[in-house]
């Protein structure tokens, strides 16, 4: 059973699908590449788009309506793809967030592309001490951490979890991120697999195919252990974790006479 805990399929709300044809259509292709479980994550607080968690409720259950009457066999869940900002913590407390399981432990947080933000420490901190676990979204897509898999090593190491992006993993966006997600998964600094899908031509599914490369790089038992990551965190359940491989720290850049 193969779980999809990052996806962008109610029409209208974000850079997702924009009608609800496009979002079926998107459904169909989750169910032909064997999701049965699909999280529903539109943008929240990212600088462009606000999805409160009453309005994702409502439009959640109206999709999984249009998609019954589809007979597109997928359910779906609503959560949010949560920008990591300053409003977070007051978001949280007045129970404004959605997260990625029913009981409210895990919650899929994304920082900006470029760097990892300032304050991302202490909120994290305050999550996973208060019994949450943040879930990374897309450290591949991430400059800071992608060029710095030491500083992702940090966030891993101090309890948070994170997420490749099927497409780029599958090569989809390129061999650059191929490349990149292969060196965050071989340091056991990332624990599922999720499409992030927007579009049906631009940002698909891949999910066959980025599970059919992390079998032949790392092996059968690793790809199960992504797809039990997965059912884990969507039940609310405790992820047992690789212990995650310390990388190198990036040299100091020296500037002088010599």
């Amino acid at each position: 059973m193969i779980i999809d805990l990052h996806s962008h399929l109610i029409p209208g709300v974000d850079d997702g699908a924009q009608t609800i044809e496009q979002s079926i259509e998107l459904a169909r292709q989750a169910v032909d590449e064997g999701v049965e479980h699909m999280v529903l994550t539109p943008h929240h607080r990212n600088g462009k788009y606000i999805n409160y968690k009453a309005d994702v409720l409502g439009a959640a259950n109206a999709l999984q309506e249009a998609y019954n009457q589809a007979n597109v066999n997928l359910k779906v869940y609503a959560s949010q793809e949560i920008r990591l900002t300053d409003k977070f913590l007051d978001d949280l407390y007045n129970g404004d967030l959605l997260s990625l399981d029913a009981i409210g432990k895990y919650f899929l947080v994304e920082f900006p592309s470029d760097r990892v933000p300032s304050m991302a420490n202490d909120v994290l901190s305050e999550l996973i001490s208060g019994g949450m676990i943040p879930v990374i979204a897309h450290p591949e897509r991430n400059h800071e951490l992608a060029t710095n898999l030491h500083r992702l090593y940090e966030l891993i190491d101090m309890g948070c979890l994170s997420q490749i992006t099927t497409s780029s993993y599958s090569g989809y966006y390129g061999d650059k991120l191929v490349e990149q997600s292969r060196a965050i998964i071989q340091h056991n600094l990332a624990h599922i697999l999720a499409s992030d899908v927007h579009h049906i031509q631009h940002r698909p599914m891949n999910v066959q195919a980025s599970f059919k490369r992390l079998v032949g790089d790392f092996g059968q038992e690793t790809a199960a252990y992504f797809l039990n990551n997965a059912r884990d965190i969507f039940n609310g359940d405790p992820v047992q974790a690789r212990e995650p491989i310390e990388p190198n720290k990036p040299r100091k850049k020296w500037f002088g006479l010599f």
